[in-house]
C-alpha cells in the first residue's frame, strides 16, 4: 500500500488551524481585558482595584513610569521608593490636589509640591517620595517626571 499525498485533506487542515487560532486569540484577549491588571506596550502596569498602604516601589524607566495609575488610601502617609532604571534622568512630582503644579520647571525639594529626593534621579540611582494622601476619597491627583512631562505621567486615585 502506497501514501497519496494528494488525498490528504491540507485545505481542511488549513481551515481547521486557523479556526483554532482565531479562537485562542479570542479567548485569551477576554481574559486579559477582564483582568483587574493592563499591561501595556511599554511594560507599564495600571493597579486599579486595592489601595496601596505604607509604601510603593516604582521603576522609572525611559519615558515611563512602571506603575502609572495607581489607587492610594485616604490620609495615608505613602513612601515611593523609587529606582532609574533608564538611561534619562527623572524624578516623580506630584500635583496639588486642584491638578495644578506649584513649582515652575523641576520640582523643589523644599516647594509646594511633593518632590522626589533627590529631584533629579540619574541612571542606576534611587530617590524617595514621602507623601500625605489627603483625606478625600474620589479624588484623583496627577503625577509625572519634570524632565519629560508630557509622556511620564499618571495618576494617583485616592480611595
Amino acid at each position: 500500500m502506497k501514501l497519496d499525498l494528494s488525498r490528504l485533506p491540507v485545505g481542511e487542515m488549513v481551515v481547521g488551524f486557523l479556526i483554532v487560532s482565531l479562537l485562542v486569540t479570542f479567548i485569551l484577549a477576554f481574559t486579559l481585558v477582564g483582568s483587574d491588571t493592563d499591561v501595556t506596550d511599554e511594560g507599564v502596569t495600571d493597579v486599579t482595584s486595592t489601595p496601596v498602604l505604607g509604601s510603593a516601589d516604582i521603576t522609572m524607566g525611559d519615558n515611563f513610569f512602571d506603575s502609572n495609575d495607581i489607587t492610594v488610601a485616604a490620609g495615608d502617609t505613602l513612601t515611593f521608593n523609587l529606582t532609574n532604571e533608564g538611561a534619562a534622568v527623572h524624578n516623580m512630582h506630584i500635583a496639588q490636589p486642584d491638578g495644578n503644579y506649584s513649582d515652575d520647571g523641576v520640582c523643589e525639594l523644599d516647594g509646594a509640591d511633593p518632590c522626589s529626593d533627590p529631584n533629579a534621579v540619574t541612571s542606576g540611582q534611587t530617590a524617595v517620595l514621602e507623601w500625605e494622601v489627603p483625606d478625600a476619597p474620589g479624588t484623583v491627583i496627577s503625577f509625572r517626571c519634570d524632565f519629560h512631562p508630557d509622556v511620564m505621567t499618571g495618576t494617583l486615585t485616592i480611595q
